[in-house]
C-alpha cells in the first residue's frame, strides 16, 4: 500500500528507472533488427506502365493536320460567328518536286508552240547596195523559234554569204525580234575577167556584182588573167552569172598604183591588165601601154609621157609601149 501511495505521488521517478532499464535491453536488439530488415540503398518504388494492375493505354495521336478555326465578330456586343474550320494543307517534297516537272513541261510546250517567239524577217541597219530582201533570203531564220538563234552563227553566215560586208553584228531581242548591223564595203573599181565583173575596194577585197544593171564604179580594168597573189575560192553565191567569190584580189599597193595611172590615163579610158606586161590602157590613138607592175609608177608615167612626145614628132604610130622596165622602155609597130 505504501508503495502504490509513492507511486502514485512520486510517478516520474519510479518509472524512470524502470523504463531506462527496459528502454536500454530492449533498444539494442531493435535496432540491429531495424538494420537486417532495411537495406542500405533501397531506389524508390515506381509505377510503370500499369497502376494497380491496371495496364495503361497509350494516347492516340491524331495524323491528320490540326484544322485552323476562325471567330468572326458580329456587330452585337459579345456576339461572334464560328467560321467552318479549314485542314491544314502540307506540301511535301514529292508533291513540289511533281508540280515543278508539270510546270516545266508546260512552259516548254509553251515556248515551242506559242507564235509570241516565232521570228519574222531580220532588221537591217546599213544596207546600201544590198536590199533586205536579198540577205534574209539568204539567212532564211523567218518562222524559227528566237531562242534556237545563236548570233554567232548569223553574223558568220552574213560574212561568207556577202563578201561585201566588212562587218557584221547581230543582236537577239526576245520576244521574237533579231536586229542585224552590218557595214558594206564600197567598191572603187570594177574588175573585168572571163566575162564577168567584180568591184573591187580600197583594200583590194573583191565582191560579187549583184546585178548587170547596177551602175559600175568610174575605173574599170579589163584583164586577161589573174593578178598575182589572188586569193580565189571554190565557193558560189546566188547572183546572176553564178560566178565564184574572190575575196583577196589585189594588193593595197596594186590598188594605190591603178588609182594613180587612172589620174592621167585618158577618159573614159578602160585600164588593161595583162599577166606578161602588166598594168595598162588602150590609148584613144590606137596603141596600148603597159607599165609592169606598179612599183615606180610615178618614174614610168613621166617616161611615157616623154616617149609619146617624141613619137609624135616623128609621126610614129605604134601598136604597143611598154615602160615596164624604167631603163629599156621600148614600141612595136606591129603586133
Amino acid at each position: 500500500m505504501a508503495r502504490l501511495i509513492d507511486w502514485i505521488n512520486n510517478p516520474q521517478e519510479n518509472s524512470s528507472g524502470r523504463s531506462d532499464k527496459r528502454t536500454r535491453k530492449v533498444k539494442q536488439p531493435v535496432s540491429s533488427h531495424r538494420q537486417k530488415l532495411e537495406p542500405k540503398s533501397q531506389p524508390p518504388v515506381m509505377v510503370r506502365g500499369s497502376m494497380a494492375g491496371i495496364p495503361l493505354q497509350k494516347r492516340r495521336v491524331s495524323k491528320s493536320k490540326a484544322r485552323k478555326r476562325y471567330d468572326l465578330t458580329l456587330n452585337v456586343p459579345g456576339a461572334e460567328m464560328r467560321l467552318p474550320s479549314l485542314p491544314m494543307v502540307s506540301i511535301g517534297p514529292r508533291l513540289l518536286s511533281g508540280a515543278l516537272a508539270v510546270g516545266l513541261i508546260v512552259m516548254l510546250y509553251f515556248l515551242w508552240t506559242s507564235p509570241v517567239f516565232q521570228v519574222g524577217e531580220v532588221e537591217f541597219n546599213g544596207l546600201q547596195r544590198l536590199s533586205s530582201l536579198d540577205v534574209n533570203t539568204v539567212l532564211d531564220v523567218s518562222g524559227e523559234r528566237i531562242f534556237t538563234l545563236n548570233p554567232s552563227q548569223l553574223e558568220k553566215k552574213l560574212i561568207e554569204a556577202f563578201p561585201e560586208f566588212s562587218s557584221a553584228a547581230v543582236k537577239i531581242v526576245f520576244p521574237s525580234q533579231v536586229l542585224a548591223t552590218v557595214e558594206e564595203r564600197s567598191p572603187i573599181m570594177a574588175w573585168k575577167q572571163d566575162g564577168r565583173t567584180q568591184l573591187v575596194d580600197a583594200n583590194g577585197v573583191a565582191f560579187p556584182q549583184r546585178a548587170l544593171a547596177e551602175v559600175n564604179p568610174a575605173i574599170v580594168v579589163e584583164a586577161s588573167s589573174t593578178p598575182p597573189g589572188a586569193v580565189e575560192t571554190t565557193e558560189s553565191v546566188e547572183v546572176e552569172g553564178g560566178m565564184p567569190v574572190t575575196t583577196q584580189l589585189l594588193p593595197v599597193e596594186m590598188v594605190s598604183g591603178i588609182i594613180s595611172m587612172s589620174a592621167v590615163a585618158p577618159q573614159n579610158t578602160p585600164l588593161v591588165f595583162d599577166k606578161e606586161h602588166g598594168l595598162g590602157w588602150k590609148d584613144t590613138q590606137g596603141w596600148d601601154v603597159f607599165f609592169g607592175d606598179i612599183s615606180d609608177i610615178d618614174i614610168k608615167l613621166r617616161i611615157y609621157q616623154a616617149l609619146v612626145k617624141e613619137l609624135a614628132k616623128e609621126k610614129v604610130n605604134p601598136v604597143l609601149i611598154s615602160v615596164e622596165y624604167v631603163h629599156t622602155p621600148y614600141y612595136r609597130l606591129e603586133q
